[in-house]
């Protein structure tokens, strides 16, 4: 793999306060109780930060959440911009970003990250907000979740 993926892997481990320890590939860490995963695509020479964002849709999902998420779908035409998908086996809904290692920069790779994470909590607190609605109005996205000094700190569980 690029030595960019390990650089930016690093920044991370320095801007988390934490290691990031890989197994087969797949690194767990969990932000304001919700886990993230970062896989390194060694095959494909980028990383891949995902989240799981819900279970399954809302039973009647609304008209402008629908269109919110097929929007979100044009994400994977950009690198580092987030999308959704929906597994069909199991119906859970994820957010993820793709990050080729050939364009990766360490030092903006933490702040890239902040922000999928902002996303992804966000995104969840939307959709759980929708399913305890029942949808009767468009849910707004919440606020994003305070931040320490350095980003995410207060907010990481190892």
């Amino acid at each position: 793999m690029a030595g960019t993926c390990e650089d930016a892997l690093g920044a991370l481990s320095a801007r988390l306060g934490i290691p990031l320890e890989f197994r087969d590939g797949t690194c767990e860490v969990a932000i304001g109780g919700q886990p993230f995963s970062i896989v390194r695509d060694d095959a494909l020479d980028r990383l891949v930060v995902s989240a799981l964002v819900a279970d399954d849709l809302p039973d009647a999902p609304s008209r402008q959440l629908t269109a919110d998420l097929l929007d979100l779908g044009f994400g994977m035409m950009h690198e580092g911009l987030p999308a959704v998908g929906r597994d069909p086996e199991t119906g859970f809904l994820a957010a993820f970003a793709v990050y080729p290692c050939s364009r990766l920069v360490a030092a903006e790779f933490p702040g890239s990250f902040e922000k999928f994470v902002s996303f992804a909590m966000r995104l969840a607190d939307r959709l759980e907000a929708e399913r305890a609605a029942g949808h009767a109005s468009p849910a707004a996205a919440p606020e994003a979740p305070p931040e320490s000094a350095n980003g995410l700190g207060g907010f990481i569980q190892v």
